[in-house]
């Protein structure tokens, strides 16, 4: 297992999210373990702001797998306890991070799965001269999108 410092994780659910946090803490207990949701979509950030889950009116991303109008209970009570903040990027960052996977990294990665690369790129968390281990999820992507990014 390797020495991290910090990991990120794209919320839309929250399951693989706070799966990821859970591990984690448990196993590297000093690593700080940070959720990222889209602007447009922050329905975990908002619980956690309003401490209980809420509904979310208007959802506006182009990362869909990223988008619940609501957080769930457990998985909001996971977020609590075990993220240690949750951060939001733009679909500007996200499209440009599934860009620099797709055409630098050669992986197929959808909208939604880029978005903690993105919260890395877009500096929305200090990780500096930390060691980073973000989680990519997701190879639904667009074949006509693909093909400009490659």
């Amino acid at each position: 297992w390797p020495d991290v410092d910090l990991v990120l994780a794209p919320i839309g659910g929250g399951g693989l999210a706070s799966g990821v946090a859970a591990a984690i803490k448990r196993l590297l207990p000093a690593a700080r373990v940070i959720g990222v949701e889209p602007v447009g979509a922050a329905s975990m950030r908002k619980a956690l702001d309003e401490e209980r889950p809420v509904v979310i009116r208007k959802i506006d991303t182009i990362a869909d797998g990223l988008a619940p109008v609501i957080a769930g209970e457990l998985t909001y009570e996971h977020a609590f306890s075990l993220m240690d903040d949750v951060v939001t990027v733009s679909d500007d960052a996200i499209r440009e991070a599934t860009s620099l996977l797709v055409s630098q990294q050669k992986l197929i990665v959808e909208f939604s799965g880029a978005a903690a690369t993105a919260a890395l790129l877009s500096k929305a968390v200090e990780a500096e001269d930390a060691r980073v281990a973000v989680v990519i999820s997701g190879g639904n992507l667009d074949p006509t999108l693909l093909a400009g990014m490659a």
